[in-house]
């Protein structure tokens, strides 16, 4: 399904908001305000119910073509804070917007 583009009118300061919101989590304004809203109109896919909060091992990530192996199905993602990809670290699925999953390392309890 192709993506559709949509003008948006936003207050000015509604929009400094969600820029200011956007930067802190090292995303773009359309990012955010996409994922935002697939989390306000949840969907009841596979993905929602199957993958999301899987873990997987960074070895499972293959940067150079932007796939994640995930319970043997390929996806595209997009790191979460705009990372690099360690390989031994473990990474979780926290959002899935079509096919592209949303992850987020997972940080080491001492």
């Amino acid at each position: 399904m192709a993506d559709k583009m949509i003008a948006l009118r936003l207050d000015k300061d509604l929009y400094e908001r969600i820029t200011e919101d956007a930067n802190r989590e090292n995303r773009s304004v359309n990012n955010y305000i996409v994922t935002k809203l697939s989390e306000a109109v949840p969907t009841n896919n596979l993905e929602q119910r199957q993958i999301v909060g899987s873990v997987v091992g960074g070895d499972k990530i293959n940067m150079a073509n932007d796939l994640i192996e995930v319970k043997g199905i390929y996806y595209r993602y997009d790191l979460l804070a705009n990372d690099s990809v360690n390989s031994k670290k473990s990474y979780q699925v926290i959002k899935a917007n079509g096919n592209i999953l949303t992850i987020q390392e997972l940080k080491s309890e001492k």
